[in-house]
């Protein structure tokens, strides 16, 4: 029987959650990013959630690329309030996943990666507005406004957890997109590495 033959091992959600933390924890480390238990975990669960479901992701980003962020924002927040959680909670995560862990693919789009940025950031903080219940204290809410907040950092996060799965190499000039799209400081750090220096950038914080 040849090698190839074989069948592949696979892994259990179980065994996915724990993968998933220790690239967190790994890339929280080496980027000084403070990460605190709920957004852990948060993180973890949307990863995990993710995972081997790239045929439904591409049918989902045909449908993101149809309509522009506003309409469907506008649409969101007109809807009944449980909806308009839901829907755009769902937007928010898939743009930090598409993003952070598909930038490279995005980069090859139509709509680039400040496209989902600007709709992930505004989608969380439409999701956190969304929580009338509980006021300012909902630690939900509150986790969410966090999110959209510091979204680019969170993208960078799973960059690194990506490169850790898929363990690929970068290009300069797309790393150089990249870092004229989100001015992410692990974009430049990596691109110093090569020998590129890039001048300060202002994060996206709309």
């Amino acid at each position: 029987m040849e090698a190839d033959d074989h069948p592949k091992p696979t892994l259990s959600p179980g065994h996915l959650d724990a993968y998933f933390r220790e690239g967190l924890n790994e890339a929280a480390s080496r980027q000084r990013v403070e990460l605190d238990d709920p957004t852990r975990e948060y993180l973890v669960q949307l990863l995990t959630s993710f995972s081997g479901r790239e045929s439904l992701l591409t049918e989902t980003l045909d449908d993101l690329m149809n309509e522009p962020i506003g309409v469907q924002v506008l649409k969101a927040m007109q809807a009944p309030p449980t909806r308009r959680f839901q829907t755009l909670k769902q937007l928010g995560d898939y743009s930090l996943y598409m993003t952070g862990f598909f930038a490279d693919s995005i980069t090859r789009t139509l709509n680039d990666e400040k496209y989902f940025i600007d709709l992930g950031q505004g989608a969380y903080r439409g999701a956190a507005s969304a929580l009338t219940r509980g006021g300012d204290g909902n630690p939900f809410r509150r986790l969410l406004e966090d999110l959209g907040s510091r979204f680019v950092h969170f993208v960078d996060l799973l960059n690194d957890v990506s490169e850790r799965c898929f363990n690929r190499e970068q290009d300069v000039l797309r790393l150089c997109d990249r870092f004229a799209a989100t001015g992410s400081p692990r974009v430049a750090a990596r691109l110093a590495q090569m020998g590129v220096a890039v001048g300060a950038r202002t994060r996206f914080d709309h």
